[in-house]
């Protein structure tokens, strides 16, 4: 070989490595450290010849030709070997005194004056691949010891081969610029993570690419909660409806008492990670997808919809549709006053339905109460412009069925409020609906 030659150490092959110690027992074996530009700043200066050869430990090279000599119109260029895709390249041949004089003006490879891309078939080994859940990503990144992993969504993965998408595996990072975290489909369910030293979640590392390739979308169980209301089974046909021909699996919670009761039971008969949390009060909008995927760049969460609420002429995330996260759901306590809003969630604008509790009296009054409960001791904590225009939306006037209970409710929950406002343990006390159900009865009974 006539050159000198710089070997990037990745600690991801002895076989690898042993193959350069043989055919090149001379070549400067290096780790990697933040780019390959950095390391041929810091080492170009130092060979002892025109060129020098740039290798890494990904690649297989038993069978390269490394007797390669450069045409004299070429000797300026930069000569990058490249599978199909990763043109930016693992290995290059690079003319000494022209990078050095062009390096204090270059950022990435691409912006060498004079490149020479090598189309070939190089063998690249593997990165390690790993099934992950949302709710353990985190923890395996932590435990990562390997630059990079591709971690990809079980699910996912098989569902790709079904609608005839190519998982995206073995992916090759380029290592010209920073080290970044590559997101590799349009639904992140397909990643591949550097090392470093996760807390929460991966929006901590910076910076990422985000690529939108194609992918599929996961699909969580329904569970249609209710108590036998009177319009349940109605609302309970909408949702058959609206998921007509969705691979979701539909399953019901019936006269459970206690809202934290109905939500682990939603949660145990639920087969996946995520399931959606359809409430007999609310009619399914035909569009909703139930085809939503958690962000798996950030912390497990609960998602909320939107609900459209004809009483009050306002949509926002009160009685939507919800996308729960099961182990967290089975964790809550159910200590505070609203069990979603307590733990970590999201507020997604899009219209998963129209509320029909105000068909009923009893209903009307009791949603209402709770509700104003909730918005009142929110803004008493954090004080919100959103928080005030919703209780605005409350109070005004409406011709809409039943809206005089709810009218009702409004004026009792604020009384209520004021009376108890430094006791929580009797604000408490709206969280069940025997409570409520008394105050309706007591008002008008």
């Amino acid at each position: 070989m006539a050159f000198d030659c710089i070997y990037v150490d990745f600690q991801n092959s002895k076989e690898n490595l042993n193959t350069i110690k043989q055919r090149m027992p001379h070549a400067k074996i290096i780790s990697f450290v933040q780019s390959y530009m950095e390391i041929l700043r810091s080492l170009v200066r130092d060979a002892r010849t025109s060129h020098v050869w740039m290798m890494s430990s990904l690649i297989d090279y038993s069978t390269f030709n490394f007797d390669y000599i450069p045409e004299q119109h070429e000797k300026q260029q930069i000569h990058v070997w490249h599978n199909a895709e990763q043109k930016e390249g693992d290995t290059m041949l690079i003319p000494c005194a022209e990078f050095l004089q062009q390096s204090e003006q270059l950022k990435f490879l691409r912006d060498f004056k004079n490149i020479n891309y090598h189309s070939t078939v190089l063998k690249y080994s593997a990165w390690p691949m790993r099934s992950f859940e949302f709710n353990t990503l985190t923890e395996q990144v932590q435990s990562q010891q390997e630059l990079y992993v591709n971690y990809y969504y079980y699910y996912h993965y098989y569902n790709c081969y079904k609608n005839e998408y190519d998982p995206i595996i073995n992916y090759m990072p380029s290592f010209w610029e920073d080290v970044k975290l590559y997101c590799l489909d349009e639904n992140r369910l397909n990643l591949m993570v550097p090392r470093f030293p996760i807390k929460k979640e991966l929006y901590e590392y910076s910076p990422k690419l985000l690529l939108k390739n194609k992918s599929t979308p996961v699909h969580f169980d329904i569970v249609f909660i209710h108590n036998n209301e009177p319009q349940h089974d109605e609302n309970y046909q909408a949702l058959l409806s609206a998921a007509e021909g969705k691979p979701n699996q539909i399953k019901v919670v019936a006269g459970v008492q206690g809202r934290n009761q109905a939500y682990k039971a939603a949660a145990d008969i639920s087969d996946t990670e995520y399931f959606y949390a359809v409430f007999a009060k609310i009619k399914t909008d035909p569009n909703f997808g139930f085809d939503f995927v958690p962000d798996t760049l950030k912390s497990p969460r609960h998602y909320i919809f939107d609900c459209y609420n004809p009483v009050i002429d306002h949509t926002y995330g009160h009685q939507a549709i919800i996308l729960y996260n099961k182990k967290m759901v089975l964790e809550n306590t159910g200590t505070g006053l609203d069990f979603t809003l307590s733990q970590q969630h999201d507020h997604v604008k899009i219209l998963s339905a129209e509320t029909t509790f105000y068909q009923d009296p009893l209903v009307a009054y009791r949603t209402a109460f709770r509700e104003i409960v909730k918005l009142l001791h929110a803004q008493k904590i954090k004080p919100t412009v959103e928080g005030n225009h919703i209780l605005l939306k409350w109070y005004t006037e409406s011709d809409m069925q039943n809206a005089t209970y709810v009218r009702d409710a409004y004026t009792d929950a604020v009384e209520f409020v004021k009376k108890y406002s430094e006791n929580f343990e009797k604000l408490f006390q709206s969280y069940e609906w025997e409570f409520v159900d008394s105050l309706y009865q007591h008002r008008y009974l």
